[in-house]
C-alpha cells in the first residue's frame, strides 16, 4: 500500500510540475489556484485507483497477456520448490 501511496504522490508532483510548465511557457496564462488543486486531485486519485487496481489483479493480467501472445509463464507463487534441507 506504502507503494502505491508514493506512485501516486509521485506521478501528482509531475502532473503539477507539467501543468506549471504549460501555463508558464505554452498558455502563457496562469489559471486559478482552484482549478490547479481540482487537476491534482484528480490526478493523483486516478494514479492511485489505477495503481491500486493494477497490482491487485497483476496475477490475472499476466494470465491473461500469456494467454494472447500464446507464451508460457510460470508463475513462481504457485510453483514451490524446495532446494535447502528441511527445517524440520
Amino acid at each position: 500500500m506504502e507503494k502505491v501511496l508514493l506512485f501516486a504522490i509521485c506521478v501528482t508532483i509531475l502532473f503539477g510540475i507539467m501543468k506549471a510548465l504549460e501555463m508558464k511557457f505554452i498558455e502563457k496564462d496562469m489559471k486559478p489556484m482552484k482549478l490547479i488543486v481540482r487537476d491534482l486531485i484528480i490526478a493523483f486519485c486516478s494514479s492511485f485507483l489505477s495503481a491500486t487496481i493494477f497490482l491487485q489483479y497483476s496475477s490475472y493480467l499476466d494470465d491473461f497477456i500469456s494467454i494472447i501472445t500464446n507464451t508460457k509463464m510460470i508463475n513462481t507463487e504457485k510453483t514451490k520448490i524446495f532446494t535447502d534441507f528441511p527445517d524440520f
